[in-house]
């Protein structure tokens, strides 16, 4: 009974995220997105966390990403955890212009997603946010990635949700605008430090999330 009810919301999800793809394709009009801050505008330093580096992709994977703007940095705390911060904003979505989802880039990069959790955050006032975070591995290296779809007064973890999401919201609003939010944090040694690391990782996005409100509207 339990695959069974598996399969119809497999079925009915995949059939909601062909229908986005129709939807966006076939030439309705969507809204300008909201005036938003450039990323290049982005604080470096974020309450208790300082940019200490800044990264530019290259011209094949910025082509790629197919994205109106991104923001790449490196941030520290004072403890000196790293937080690999990464954020890709879309004015617009439709055929052959989506999000790309990081569970496709993570192992595309040769990593290996492991355990993995969601974590809800009381960020937004009046409105819940949601978050991924998978163990990733490659060659001995542990670290924890964090990610998550915000847009349009949205915070999402869900891959198929964030779709549907886009789907209601392009019906209801005209919207289809929206960024994907990713942060990395290095896990220096065992148990204790995976710890420490999940605590940095999490304190970094709650704060980065409402911080963000001015560039992804």
């Amino acid at each position: 009974m339990k695959k069974n009810t598996r399969y119809i919301v497999m079925v009915v999800l995949l059939a909601a995220i062909a229908v986005v793809s129709i939807y966006f394709t076939s030439g309705r009009a969507m809204k300008a997105a909201p005036a938003r801050k450039s990323f290049a505008e982005f604080p470096e330093r974020v309450a208790g966390w300082r940019a200490i580096d800044a990264q530019a992709l290259g011209q094949r994977q910025s082509q790629e990403l197919n994205a109106d703007d991104y923001l790449s940095r490196t941030y520290a705390n004072d403890r000196g955890i790293l937080a690999y911060f990464f954020a890709a904003w879309y004015g617009g979505q439709g055929h052959r212009r989506t999000i790309h989802s990081p569970q496709n880039c993570i192992p595309g990069a040769g990593w290996t997603m492991g355990a993995h959790q969601v974590h809800s955050l009381a960020v937004i006032p009046d409105s819940g946010a949601e978050i991924n975070e998978y163990l990733i591995e490659k060659d001995g290296n542990r670290m924890l990635a964090f990610y998550w779809y915000q847009g349009r007064g949205r915070v999402s973890a869900g891959d198929y949700t964030s779709r549907l999401l886009l789907l209601y919201d392009g019906l209801t609003s005209a919207r289809n605008d929206g960024a994907l939010v990713r942060v990395i944090v290095p896990i220096a040694g065992g148990q204790e430090a995976e710890f420490r690391a999940r605590s940095a990782g999490l304190n970094f996005t709650a704060t980065m999330i409402p911080a963000l409100g001015e560039f992804i509207p």
